[in-house]
């Protein structure tokens, strides 16, 4: 089921970065006819969010079991975390991007990802005795944003009542008995992006988690050299470097889903939590492109697309990489080196690396200054910087002279505009694309150095604007 469900998931959260009309509606339309009362149980039904599985939701619903491989078949926890994930993105593109019409409201769709989240954490549980605390879920990262969405939206119950499922989650992976390779086969590395976000919620705030910080940093170090283990870090070929390994390792299957998941987990750990972040930024950005090798797309002058010319093929992508000469696919095709020929989940991937992308600027000890995922130009103490990693809302520096992280929350950097960042003066310029056009202010998150990250809400109705931060070492940020 999961192939079938991480389309959305990943459609829905491109959306909330960059919207379209048509994908929006498309996205609505799947939520109306095939997901609320099909592939959903609504909540007029009894086990109410719950999500069937295989064969499929109408052979489920129709069958003449009544139990859990019949009309009950909705205990598969995996399935849950990438329609919740859909739900808050739907939510995002109906909260920050008015202009875009729904059918819902936002708050609609945020109550329907309450819903699925706590659905997965309970139903699975009521059915069959599946518990979701031990194992990592691919997409499950969100329920953090998404306890925050809730409380913001003055939802706190219902806040609160997640948190503390996603808490008791933290608690039994935080356990040096947790294993982290756990999933269904006996290696499947489902885990390395949940469990970067149970550390990030461990290390953040370990006494809501019900942590220790010694264990919190304990966990730490242990899944993200569980992630290192099971990841190309040696050879530069671009089907190995950052992918993520299997049990053949590099022989075979290669840029998998969790090559660009797990690349989201290596660039939050060298940016939060690592004494030396520049070896995890160079990997960790090769991880979050990684997988994009697989996408098949290119000019008519190209064939549209290297893999699988023709037009019919231009913007599908594949499922994974096949490095060895011949070998067979998991439905038991013949196939060669390169990128598979049927796409099955690697638009969870495609999630991952939307929520990675980010322009980071490092005095890197091998290369000197650099840029992942930029354009750069220094002269003398000013960088003048070019977003290119497609969402371009998140800046982070980690230079020698300086520490800095930059989030837009309710605008992007403008493609044609560079950002400036003044080294000598102390001083950074930006030109911001709102979300809303008719917005008169743009929200950000900033932190400097290593204190907590401040939120800020900067007013562009002028058309150059000055703003003096808090403290006295900050730099300026200006917006013109």
């Amino acid at each position: 089921m999961i192939p079938g469900v991480s389309k959305p998931a990943y459609l829905a959260t491109k959306n909330a970065e960059h919207p379209d009309v048509a994908e929006v509606a498309a996205l609505d339309r799947y939520i109306d006819t095939f997901v609320w009362g099909g592939l959903q149980r609504t909540t007029q039904e009894a086990y109410a969010y719950g999500l069937y599985g295989i064969p499929d939701w109408k052979q489920n619903r129709e069958s003449s079991d009544p139990g859990p491989k019949g009309r009950l078949h909705i205990w598969r926890p995996y399935d849950y975390p990438h329609i919740f994930a859909m739900y808050l993105a739907m939510h995002r593109i109906a909260r920050d991007h008015p202009a875009i019409p729904t059918r819902q409201s936002a708050r609609d769709y945020l109550v329907r990802a309450y819903g699925t989240a706590l659905a997965m954490f309970t139903v699975p549980m009521r059915v069959v005795m599946w518990s979701a605390y031990r194992t990592g879920f691919y997409n499950e990262c969100v329920i953090p944003e998404l306890v925050s969405a809730l409380t913001t939206a003055g939802l706190t119950r219902e806040a609160a009542t997640l948190e503390a499922h996603w808490a008791r989650k933290v608690r039994a992976f935080v356990d040096p008995k947790a294993d982290l390779f756990k999933s269904e086969y006996p290696f499947d590395s489902t885990a390395f992006e949940s469990t970067q976000a149970l550390a990030r919620s461990a290390l953040d705030d370990p006494v809501a988690m019900g942590v220790s910080k010694a264990a919190a940093r304990a966990f730490s170090e242990r899944q993200i050299a569980a992630n290192l283990f099971c990841r190309g870090w040696l050879e530069p070929a671009y089907y190995y470097l950052g992918s993520d390994y299997r049990h053949t390792a590099g022989d075979a299957y290669t840029l998998t889903y969790m090559a660009q998941m797990g690349g989201w987990a290596l660039l939050d750990h060298a940016l939060n939590d690592a004494d030396d972040p520049h070896p995890l930024l160079r990997l960790g950005y090769a991880s979050q492109l990684s997988a994009w090798a697989l996408l098949n797309s290119g000019p008519a002058s190209a064939g549209h697309g290297y893999w699988y010319p023709g037009e019919e093929n231009d913007g599908a992508a594949g499922g994974g990489f096949e490095p060895a000469p011949s070998g067979t696919t998991w439905l038991g095709q013949p196939h060669h080196r390169g990128t598979w020929y049927y796409s099955c989940e690697i638009d969870l991937g495609f999630c991952g690396a939307v929520r990675a992308a980010a322009t980071i600027v490092a005095d890197d000890p091998i290369f000197g200054q650099v840029c992942h995922g930029g354009i750069m130009e220094t002269f003398a103490h000013t960088l003048r910087i070019w977003p290119r990693d497609g969402v371009r809302r998140r800046l982070n520096v980690r230079l020698q002279s300086l520490r800095l992280d930059l989030v837009l929350l309710d605008a992007r950097f403008r493609a044609d505009r560079p950002i400036i960042l003044n080294l000598g003066a102390g001083w950074i310029s930006l030109t911001p694309e709102p979300f809303a056009p008719s917005g008169s202010g743009v929200s950000f998150e900033l932190r400097y150095d290593d204190g907590r990250k401040r939120k800020e809400v900067i007013d562009i109705t002028d058309s150059q604007l000055v703003v003096r931060l808090p403290a006295a070492r900050l730099p300026r940020v200006q917006v013109r």
